[in-house]
């Protein structure tokens, strides 16, 4: 494929990047820690999609001639927000493997459920720590992002800003959709 190819459908794959992202921010500042194990593991794994999916659009955006520095930077944060989200997700699925007498590592390591508890409690502990450390950084992100996304879109003409709004807005019914 040609870069101008790329270019072309730069303002839809922006669009979907940003939906996906904000979404994601979104879900990551709902509190957490009155959810029982399977609702976290579920809710964290939603932010991981949504993350996988603005990275893909925002990859397929930067193939774009168009593409500045600071966007390529972005791409980088949402990698690194998605290893972290990615980090907390296995310390979430961790404390499930010893949580109930059907926890698979408490029953391959034949513990009691006494037993088991601290390793759950450690790994429950880790989780909310990722979190809470992802929910600073996104807090100091919000001014970078809001004026990444402003920069962005004053390079668009009328036309693909037309473009970018109509996408960005489809998306988020799409999101609605699926809630």
């Amino acid at each position: 494929m040609h870069s101008l190819d790329f270019n072309l459908n730069r303002p839809v794959h922006m669009a979907r990047r940003d939906s996906f992202f904000e979404r994601a921010m979104d879900l990551l500042n709902v509190p957490t820690q009155q959810m029982d194990t399977d609702e976290r593991l579920a809710h964290i794994t939603r932010v991981l999609a949504l993350l996988k999916t603005s990275e893909h659009h925002g990859n397929f955006a930067a193939k774009s001639p168009q593409t500045t520095p600071p966007e390529k930077d972005f791409l980088h944060f949402l990698q690194l927000i998605s290893h972290n989200v990615q980090s907390a997700q296995a310390m979430i699925q961790h404390q499930s493997y010893f949580e109930g007498e059907e926890g698979f590592l408490s029953q391959f390591l034949n513990a009691r459920p006494e037993e088991s508890a601290m390793p759950a409690t450690h790994y429950r502990r880790r989780a909310d720590d990722i979190i809470q450390g992802l929910w600073h950084l996104l807090q100091l992100s919000h001014q970078a992002y809001r004026n990444l996304r402003d920069a962005a879109l004053s390079t668009l003409d009328a036309s693909e800003a037309d473009r970018y709004r109509r996408a960005f807005a489809s998306a988020n019914e799409e999101l609605d959709a699926k809630k």
